[in-house]
């Protein structure tokens, strides 16, 4: 076991490099060993080892800071991707039975995702994989590296599915036109490129993040414990008679993005007061049922 232990966490600094297990040591709080297994799972639940052992096979077949990139992306979303394992099943599983709970859904997301989300961000997809394929990286997997920021809220959508008792593919939709429909998508982007100054900030910028992916898993599941059971449910449907009936509480929220549409550089404070706003869209909206 010690072996398995020490290769483990070779194979880990190798792919994340060296600050991934203390990075999320702060964001967390969590063991090594949990860190290890929220790795080990999230490799597999996404296919990411795969993935990883084509972006470095792309040594001397794409260009250096095309690789870099791909890298980057790739870690990036394996880090996301541990941290929200690690903050929502913390202890609870086995690598094992987070494999069994999730795979199949992941599966499922990662094979419809382009049919689920809002066009303009398949193309926004899409034109980020053809600057990777203009510098030499194989088609299908700059398709699949530039898909791994909308995929990583495959987590969140199996939840909802399961705690709403709807399909995937009814949560998956709703759970990115409400994120279009929102702009929480847009909002997601201004977090991503807040510059941090220390420490502190970086923490508060992965807080945001959090906060951002729970609030928009909280409506989604909202919107469809509102719509009725049916089987053939339209989840289209669904959204704008909810936006409708909460057109005041979203009115609100349109009013605070405004605020962020006018500059690029943003205070810390803003965001939290804008997530919490949303906070209060979410219990205002779910006291209207």
């Amino acid at each position: 076991a010690e072996i398995i232990a020490t290769a483990l966490a070779n194979q880990m600094v190798n792919e994340m490099g060296c600050n991934f297990v203390t990075r999320l040591q702060e964001e967390t709080g969590a063991s090594v060993v949990d860190i290890a297994n929220a790795y080990s799972a999230a490799r597999e639940i996404f296919d990411l080892a795969e993935i990883l052992k084509q972006t470095r096979a792309l040594d001397n077949v794409a260009t250096a800071d095309a690789q870099y990139e791909i890298m980057f992306y790739v870690r990036r979303a394996l880090r996301r991707i541990a941290r929200w394992l690690l903050r929502n099943r913390s202890g609870k599983s086995t690598v094992g039975e987070l494999i069994a709970i999730y795979k199949q859904d992941v599966n499922v997301i990662t094979e419809t995702l382009d049919s689920m989300l809002v066009e303009s961000e398949v193309e926004e997809h899409n034109e980020l994989a053809q600057t990777w394929m203009e510098r030499g990286v194989e088609e299908k997997l700059a398709h699949q590296v530039a898909r791994l920021s909308s995929l990583q809220s495959a987590l969140d959508i199996s939840s909802v599915a399961s705690e709403t008792g709807k399909t995937v593919e009814q949560a998956s939709k709703l759970y990115f036109n409400l994120g279009d429909r929102l702009s929480l998508h847009w909002f997601l982007k201004q977090i991503n490129s807040q510059a941090v100054d220390n420490n502190w900030q970086a923490l508060a910028r992965a807080a945001f993040r959090e906060d951002l992916d729970w609030q928009q898993r909280q409506l989604t599941a909202q919107v469809l414990n509102c719509a009725c059971a049916n089987e053939d449910l339209d989840v289209m449907q669904a959204l704008e008679e909810w936006m409708e009936a909460n057109e005041q509480s979203l009115h609100r929220w349109e009013s605070i993005l405004n605020e962020f549409k006018v500059g690029s550089v943003h205070e810390f404070a803003k965001f939290s007061v804008a997530l919490r706003e949303l906070v209060l869209l979410n219990l205002n909206c779910s006291s209207n049922e």
